[in-house]
């Protein structure tokens, strides 16, 4: 929700992705910590992409300026189950008792696409975005309609881009004839450091932004600042 704090204050409502940015302070819209956000709140319905640009959707602005704040929990958890993701796991989980993070992490993997180095982190982050929206209490039971149990003070965002992981198509066991693989070594800063992948030679242009959009996610571009090269705070997400 800061981000669409942000562009309610700072007037850029509508905008393009380049004007948010910008008034955001972010050099261009390529990093990863601006992408990671802008994607996190459309994937959990606060922003829409519109022919001029992305502009707050109503259930944004029932969560920035609610009538009565006792409907926070309610709107909360109207965006919890808008990603993809997240909507498979209310079917799967709603009404049961929802298992450990490690355990959990290995049903997204088997059920999900998860990939494996990504499963314990989208399992954490849907279990802090379900309790902070108040759909799972002590119990561990998951109640999308809303817990009985009185849910903790919220410590994350619900628009934390962790919680916005998507579902990968599952990676096949064995090299397949016609994959092309991928060992870039990096530079600058990031000597030493290789990008190892394997892929097939063709995609249709749905399945390279689906792979634009988790690598985002997954992977957090470091800034440094330009007079010492020392790394930068990273921005509030």
């Amino acid at each position: 929700m800061k981000l669409c704090e942000s562009i309610q204050d700072l007037g850029v409502d509508g905008l393009t992705a380049s004007d948010i940015a910008s008034a955001l302070g972010y050099k261009n819209i390529k990093t990863n910590t601006f992408s990671a956000r802008l994607s996190a709140a459309r994937q959990f319905g606060l922003l829409a992409l519109t022919n001029e640009g992305y502009g707050l959707t109503s259930l944004a602005r029932d969560i920035l300026h609610p009538i009565d704040a006792a409907e926070l929990p309610r709107f909360y958890r109207q965006a919890l189950v808008c990603p993809p993701l997240y909507a498979e796991l209310v079917e799967r989980l709603g009404g049961k008792k929802v298992p450990e993070a490690t355990i959990l992490g290995n049903v997204l993997y088997h059920s999900h696409h998860i990939i494996a180095s990504a499963k314990q982190s989208a399992a954490e982050a849907f279990l802090e975005s379900a309790r902070f929206a108040g759909a799972l209490g002590a119990d561990m039971v998951f109640r999308p309609e809303g817990s009985p149990v009185s849910a903790p003070k919220p410590v994350v965002e619900v628009s934390t881009a962790r919680a916005a992981v998507v579902p990968e198509a599952p990676a096949p066991r064995r090299p397949r004839s016609g994959d092309v693989r991928v060992d870039l070594r990096l530079w600058d800063a990031d000597e030493g450091k290789t990008i190892r992948m394997r892929a097939p030679q063709t995609i249709s242009p749905a399945s390279f932004e689906r792979f634009l959009q988790t690598f985002r996610l997954l992977v957090r571009i470091e800034e440094f600042r330009e007079e010492d090269g020392t790394p930068a705070d990273p921005a509030n997400v």
